[in-house]
């Protein structure tokens, strides 16, 4: 058997034709549903919490996920299974505290950034939506190569002209139906897209679980020479960061969080955490376990595995770790349930990219156009809303084609995803929860988010090659400059609130504050 000999087929690719066909007619026909801004953004805020906890398991489930945590699993085994665990607990922790959501919600804000300026000035406002769209954007960038490589893969494609196709129409496809219908199509794609994503993982998983088997999964680390204990592997550094990251980003994330601001009340939005427990653990643990049978898979058959890691080397092909999964499961998986599988992996694929792609422009038009611009019609906010959606899939699709990425998908997105959260968690708690806080600490912690720049793979290059730190003996890596710019922001935005505090509000001077 080949590197690239798959079961897909013209059958398989009529399955997923079909599919990609039925969320053009939803595209057009949630269009007649939107009224307003509000239905436009957060669906009028009528989501219960069934459909609620659908939508958001929907959006966070997405391809990417699924990619970034097979690759962690091919590459990292059973040690990666830490990401799963360390979700579910803060999950748990938000679910049975209301810590965050709870107040959040209360304040009946569309966006994050909206919150900023009824906390703080209509400048945090700004400031905070500009570091949110940067932050997020960027985390976004290797989403649609993340999608097109699965398709390339698991369709038996090596030339890297069809990862760019398959890039492009599919962003094209996405941008179609959610500049139409905004929120009220997402909702309604997410939960169709939650059903067929959550078959298509059972059945993936009985697929793997049946090839590989318990003594096969067991071999891993017995016999294949795995890794299981990730103090070792990934190692202290990269588990303390990236606790940090995803306590932060699971709460404040604006993809997942605009879910959360679109429930019926406050109690709704606690309790939609605690109800994610499960499937967000499964979001996670499951992929990972493909990507450990994929390294089985390849570890018991020497000549394939050489192939592959040919493959990889190779300039002129597409393939990279990301691909393991893909090639794996489309050699178990039979002709006919694969198209069904992969319009599932599709599914996640535009699940994720229609929710990111409504809120970073709902970002641009809430809580930068509109406050610069001054009053502007519930039509012009959509208009514009529209407009953003179109240039960020523009600019998606530039960095998808060119950027190469020298890391995994997971510890690209958590650098990214740093400059955002590592500002944004002092902000919004310190503002709930700390009469104190201050604009001025609200502006150091936001902009102190950039420093996460400086772990992304140039700058962690050029930091190691000054000669101070070569003197120090020590190598920087991502995880401490994510860890640093966490103490940046936290301690910025304490001092700067402490020494430069807010003149008092007449609401607090009524209240006897």
């Amino acid at each position: 058997m080949s590197l690239y000999e798959t079961n897909f087929t013209g059958l398989d690719w009529a399955i997923v034709a079909i599919y990609l066909g039925s969320s053009i007619f939803i595209g057009l026909w949630a269009n007649r549903y939107v009224g307003g801004l509000s239905d436009y953004l957060v669906a009028g805020r009528t989501l219960r919490i069934r459909l609620a906890l659908a939508t958001m398991t929907g959006t966070e489930l997405g391809l990417v996920t699924v990619m970034y945590s097979s690759e962690l699993g091919f590459r990292q085994q059973y040690a990666s299974l830490y990401l799963a665990i360390y979700e579910f607990v803060t999950l748990l922790i938000v679910g049975l505290t209301g810590f965050i959501v709870y107040r959040l919600r209360q304040t009946a804000v569309l966006t994050i950034p909206e919150y900023y300026e009824q906390r703080y000035t209509r400048g945090v406002r700004i400031v905070g939506a500009c570091m949110m769209v940067i932050s997020g954007v960027l985390n976004m960038g290797l989403f649609l190569k993340a999608g097109a490589e699965f398709l390339t893969a698991i369709s038996g494609f090596s030339d890297p002209l069809y990862l760019k196709l398959i890039m492009t129409a599919l962003l094209l496809l996405v941008l179609f139906y959610t500049v139409l219908g905004g929120m009220v199509s997402v909702v309604i794609t997410d939960l169709i897209q939650f059903i067929v994503l959550g078959i298509g993982m059972l059945v993936v998983s009985s697929f793997v679980l049946y090839e590989i088997g318990f003594d096969g999964f067991g071999k891993v680390v017995t016999q294949h020479e795995g890794s299981y204990n990730p103090i070792e592997s990934p190692g202290p550094i990269t588990l303390v960061s990236q606790a940090a990251v995803l306590f932060a980003a699971v709460i404040l994330w604006p993809a997942g969080a605009s879910r959360m601001l679109s429930v019926r009340s406050s109690e709704v939005a606690q309790k939609l955490y605690l109800y994610s427990t499960i499937p967000f653990l499964s979001r996670r643990a499951l992929p990972a376990l493909w990507g450990i049978g994929a390294f089985a898979f390849f570890a018991s058959q020497p000549e394939m595995q050489a192939a592959f890691s040919a493959a990889i080397a190779d300039e002129n092909s597409s393939t990279t770790t990301l691909s393991a999964m893909p090639l794996f499961l489309a050699k178990i998986i039979p002709t006919g349930l694969l198209g069904i599988v992969t319009a599932g992996m599709v599914a996640a694929f535009m699940s994720t990219h229609d929710s990111y792609l409504l809120c970073w422009s709902g970002v641009i038009t809430q809580d930068i156009v509109a406050p610069i611009a001054g009053e502007l019609t519930d039509k012009a906010r959509i208009n514009v809303t529209r407009v953003a959606i179109v240039l960020i899939g523009a600019a998606l699709l530039f960095w998808g084609l060119w950027y190469e990425v020298s890391t995994d998908l997971w510890q690209y997105m958590s650098v990214t995803g740093t400059v955002y959260v590592a500002g944004v968690f002092p902000v919004v708690a310190g503002g709930l929860y700390w009469k104190r806080s201050s604009s001025v600490g609200a502006y150091i912690a936001l902009l102190g988010g950039l420093m996460g720049l400086w772990a992304m793979t140039p700058g962690i290059k050029f930091l190691n090659s000054l000669e101070v730190v070569k003197s120090i003996g020590i190598e920087i890596t991502d995880g401490h400059m994510m860890l640093v710019t966490f103490t940046t922001t936290i301690t910025g935005f304490v001092f700067g609130s402490i020494l430069f505090p807010d003149p008092p509000r007449e609401s607090d001077e009524n209240n006897g504050a």
